[in-house]
C-alpha cells in the first residue's frame, strides 16, 4: 500500500520535470506527510495537454451516497483496478501523474515496533505515481475531485519492507498512461514493479507525530 508520502519540489521544477502548462491558479505546497483525505497535486491531460491539478487523496466513486468512501480507497489494486467498480471508469479515461518526493513505509522489528523508511529515487528525480481520478457532487451540489494510487507487488528491495508498492512511471511512460485512447492492455502492463533504482532509509517516526 502507499498510505503517506510527501512532495517538497518547487513549482518551477515540478512544471520543468512534468512539461505541464502553467495555470494561474495553482500552487505548490511544500508537504513532508502527506494523508489520506489532504489535497494532493496531480498532473492530469486535457486535449493532449497537460496541466496541474489538486484532487483530494481517496477516490470517491460516481454511485458513492457520501464521501466516506474515500477513507478505503486512497490505493487501488493494480491486478484489479480495470474491473473493481470503484475504480474501472476512471481507469478507462480519468488517469492521472502524481507526483512525490518520496514515500513512507513500515517494517515491524523483531521488539513489534514499527521502523519507518523512506523511500525515494537514486537519481533525485521526483517519483511519479500511476493515479487516477474522479469527480463526484454530495448533497449540497458541491463538486469534489478526487483521486487513488494503484499499487502493485514489490520489487526485491522492497520486499524486505512491505508486499506492496505504488505504481511509479518513468517519463518515457508519461505520454502512454495520460493518453485517453489507451490500450487496456498496454496500460495493465505499465503497472508493474518499478525496475528502476531506489534509495531506502530508516527514518525517525517523529516526522508522523501531529504538532
Amino acid at each position: 500500500m502507499c498510505g503517506r508520502f510527501s512532495l517538497t519540489e518547487a513549482l518551477e521544477d515540478l512544471k520543468e520535470y512534468y512539461q505541464f502548462n502553467m495555470r494561474d491558479d495553482f500552487d505548490v505546497y511544500p508537504h513532508i506527510n502527506l494523508a489520506p483525505s489532504n489535497q494532493v497535486a496531480a498532473i492530469v491531460s486535457v486535449e493532449g495537454k497537460r496541466y496541474p491539478a489538486y484532487f483530494r487523496w481517496g477516490l470517491i466513486p460516481p454511485f458513492a451516497k457520501d464521501e466516506k468512501i474515500g477513507y478505503k480507497t486512497f490505493n487501488a489494486r493494480a491486478e484489479t483496478v480495470s474491473e473493481k467498480p470503484s475504480f474501472r471508469r476512471a481507469f478507462r479515461s480519468k488517469r492521472c501523474l502524481i507526483p512525490a518526493s518520496s514515500f513512507y513505509e513500515w517494517k515491524k522489528t523483531e521488539e513489534g515496533n514499527k521502523q519507518p523508511y523512506e523511500i525515494k529515487l537514486v537519481s533525485g528525480d521526483p517519483l511519479t505515481f500511476a493515479g487516477l481520478w474522479e469527480s463526484w457532487r454530495n448533497e449540497q451540489n458541491d463538486l469534489i475531485r478526487s483521486c487513488t494510487i494503484i499499487t502493485t507487488e514489490p520489487n526485491s528491495a522492497m520486499s524486505q519492507i512491505h508486499d506492496r508498492m505504488p505504481v511509479i512511471l518513468s517519463p518515457d511512460q508519461f505520454d502512454r498512461w495520460l493518453n485517453h485512447d489507451g490500450d487496456v492492455e498496454e496500460l495493465n502492463y505499465l503497472l508493474s514493479p518499478f525496475t528502476g533504482e531506489l534509495k531506502i532509509s530508516k527514518i525517525s517516526g517523529e516526522r508522523f507525530k501531529r504538532k
